[in-house]
Order: C-alpha cells, then structure tokens, then sequence
C-alpha cells in the first residue's frame, strides 16, 4: 500500500520517504546510545533484530516460501556484510557521540563508487576522486586527535564506525548487485535475519547477557528501535531510492548525520569540538559531490 502511493506521487513522494527515513535514522543513533547504557551492543542488536526479522518473515512470508538456494546465498551475502557492518556501528556508538558515530558510518556513500569500479572495472567520473578526497579529509579531521600536539591518534570507536562505513558499503553494491535478480522483500528481509545471528555470535562471545528490568521507558525505546529505527526506515528508504534520483538520495542522506548530532547535543547534552564540526561539514560535503556526478540511479 505504500509503496503505491509513493508510485501514485512518484519523485516528489520518494523524497519525502528519503527525508522521513533520514531523520528516524538520526532519533536512532540517539535512542541506541542511550539504550547501550543498560545493555551491551550486540545484545542491544540483537533484540531488536530479533523482531524486525519475525515481522519480515510474517510481512513478506510469500518471498521467503518462494525462494531458491540461489536466493538464499544471495540474502546471505547481503545479510552478512549488513550484520557485520551494523554490529562494527553499534559498538562504537558505545565508545563515542551518536554525531561523530552517524558522520563516519555515513562516508559509505564515498566509498561506494570505488566499490562499484572494483568489481565493474569501470573508473568514476573525475569529480568522485574529488569527493574522496574531501571525504578522507573530514573523516581524518573528526577521527583523529592529537592535531594540536602534533601527536595523532585514532580512537577504538572511531575505528570501528569507520570500518563500519566499508561494511555498508559492500552491502550496497552487493544489494543492488542482487536485487536485479532477487526481491527485494527477500533481501531486506535476510539483512535483518543476519545481522540477528551476527549479534548473538558477537554477543556470547564478547559480551555478558543483559539483566534489565524492562520500565515503560524502556520499552518505548526498543519499540522505536525496532518499528522506526529499523524496520520502517529501511521500507522506506529501500523504495525512496527507487522513485527518487540518485542525485536527490545524495543529497538528501547527510541529514541523517546531521539530526543525530543534534538531536545528540539537545538529548544526550554531548558536545563537539569546532575540529569536529568542520570533519562533519567535509563529509556532507564529500557526500554531495559523490552524489551528484552520478547521473543514474545505479547504487544506492
């Protein structure tokens, strides 16, 4: 029904689930932060994946009857690199502010492109190198400290959400790799099943089992975690994109950073040093020029 009406709309309605979808994602690295005070990462993601992947598999039960071996590699291609990627995030969330957590995670969007050359071997227009560039600066900037000293050093949680950004990365370019020949229900779906199995492996590894007692409070944030921050997001983001141009997603992705550092500072009272700020100015900008050399819709 929702994606009929956005096809009903057309662009105009894609945005506007792009924007939506955005700034949910930004109340979701808020509302994650605060969640991971009471419980740890990887379990944290896997509750409320947990529930996102029940409600997939009874939403699009008729894609997963219909599936094929060939489609459950597929998924799991797609499911692995989603799980790991979002598992790298999640624990370095728990280490830094939601904004410097969403800016780095969010230098995916640059990365893609490179990705796409790998495996195309076909080289990007010229103005994507200059999006690296500045990219690579502003993720530097807001990763690295010790500028003043002259001593430099990257933290345990900005290296995670970096590696984070190249783990969403590849499960872009596998997504729109696999999608042409397998649903996308099915896709999205094993992301949120994998990335549930991921957590649990992660979680009784590294982590002790959670003791919470489960207050109104609570609840509400794992209710908006699942419903909002994951599930409803992702519907909307996944047919923003096929309505909306890759110019108009390009532009319109770097709110997701910029309301979780808001919404960071008004909420969680964190603050960013003004070296910060200009690393996350460079990333939206970075984003913005990757985006608007590409004049198809062809990745994201």
């Amino acid at each position: 029904m929702l994606e009929k009406f956005i096809q009903k709309y057309g662009a105009p309605a894609g945005v506007l689930s792009l924007i939506i979808a955005a700034l949910l994602w930004g109340g979701e690295y808020v509302v994650a932060k605060d969640v991971l005070n009471l419980i740890e990462p990887n379990w944290s993601n896997a509750i409320r994946t947990f529930f996102t992947s029940v409600l997939a598999l009874v939403i699009w039960r008729k894609q997963f009857a219909r599936a094929t071996r060939q489609d459950w590699r597929r998924g799991a291609v797609c499911g692995s690199l989603f799980g790991l990627a979002f598992a790298l995030q999640i624990m370095g969330l728990k280490m830094i502010n939601a904004g410097i957590n969403a800016f780095i995670s969010s230098a995916y969007v640059v990365l893609v492109p490179f990705m796409v050359w790998c495996i195309e071997k076909k080289r990007p227009p010229s103005k994507v190198f200059v999006s690296a560039f500045v990219g690579i600066l502003g993720v530097s900037i807001m990763s690295v400290t010790g500028f003043s000293t002259g001593s430099l050093s990257i933290g345990t949680g900005e290296l995670l959400s970096l590696l984070s950004a190249v783990g969403y990365g590849g499960a872009i370019v596998a997504a729109d790799y696999y999608t042409k020949k397998t649903s996308v229900e099915f896709i999205t779906g094993c992301q949120f099943l994998f990335t549930f199995v991921i957590a649990v492996i992660f979680a009784v590894i590294m982590e002790v089992p959670p003791r919470i007692v489960m207050t109104p409070s609570i609840l509400l944030e794992f209710l908006y975690l699942i419903i909002c921050g994951t599930f409803i997001t992702q519907l909307l983001f996944t047919i923003g994109v096929k309505y909306a141009s890759a110019n108009q997603a390009g532009v319109i992705f770097p709110l997701e950073s910029v309301s979780a550092t808001i919404l960071g500072c008004l909420f969680l009272h964190e603050q960013l040093k003004v070296v910060q700020v200009i690393g996350g100015i460079l990333i939206v900008a970075a984003i913005v020029i990757s985006s608007i050399t590409r004049k198809k819709s062809s990745d994201l």
